[in-house]
């Protein structure tokens, strides 16, 4: 396995083409700092541009996956409007997460909180242990959910529950998120990372190019009608049947008919 450190954001990249990134600030529950974030837009926009990677998980060193944005640094920034820090500061990585043609896993231990949520909304699949919860705290210091937080709740859970999550505050644990369809699995805390590397190395033995595509069209079927819908998976399905994976793979499986 080779490594590649910063101060903020620790990357991971195994020979199986697994990038682990890992949120690097345990002291403060890793809280993202204007230096953190953009070490993160920068690690995930490497990973997801780097060919040798065909996952990536997502998480936090220490107690928690990450408690939001930094409120003592970020109270101080009362100059730039939001939508100016937010688009430069946390949608990148967002963005990447949800683009990128490889499966993104977040890997939940403790608190995910604030914007710390919205990385895990960003993500394709979640591993929180038991303890952790997620819990969209802005209401507490009179914000409003952000980095794409509203627009990932309402569709996975509606309105009402969305609206309870995030004008209350509720914290949302990790069994409850496993059954609103928040998350994946909910494991033992000390079985986290481990079982995230499980998914991880089960989604790298799969087609990249079905993978991928296969993100794209649910990534993208949302927003999109039935008919449409049907049109992009038909023109995806295309781009599949013409890679050799395809071909390699339809012949294993026939020659495993005939055993």
């Amino acid at each position: 396995m080779t490594s590649e450190a910063t101060p903020l954001v620790r990357v991971n990249v195994s020979e199986g083409g697994i990038a682990e990134l890992f949120i690097a600030r345990p002291a403060v529950r890793n809280a993202l700092n204007e230096p953190t974030a953009l070490a993160l837009n920068e690690g995930l926009a490497n990973v997801a541009a780097d060919p040798k990677v065909r996952c990536v998980i997502l998480s936090g060193e220490g107690s928690a996956f990450c408690a939001g944005a930094d409120v003592a640094e970020f109270e101080k920034a009362t100059t730039a409007p939001a939508s100016e820090r937010l688009a430069t500061l946390f949608l990148p990585a967002l963005r990447s997460m949800m683009t990128m043609e490889k499966p993104v896993i977040a890997a939940v231990s403790g608190a995910a909180a604030g914007i710390g949520v919205s990385y895990v909304l960003a993500s394709d699949m979640v591993v929180m242990g038991r303890s952790a919860y997620l819990k969209l705290a802005f209401i507490n210091i009179g914000l409003i959910p952000d980095g794409g937080a509203c627009w990932h709740l309402v569709r996975k859970l509606g309105h009402a529950q969305a609206f309870e999550m995030a004008a209350l505050a509720t914290p949302i644990d990790a069994e409850r998120c496993v059954a609103l369809g928040l998350a994946n699995r909910a494991v033992e805390d000390d079985q986290v990372l481990a079982e995230a590397r499980a998914l991880a190395q089960a989604l790298v033995t799969q087609s990249p190019q079905a993978l991928g595509a296969t993100k794209r069209a649910m990534r993208q079927a949302g927003n999109l009608t039935l008919d449409e819908t049907i049109t992009l998976e038909g023109e995806l399905q295309d781009a599949c049947k013409a890679t050799e994976d395809f071909h390699t793979r339809v012949a294993a499986f026939r020659q495993r008919r005939r055993k």
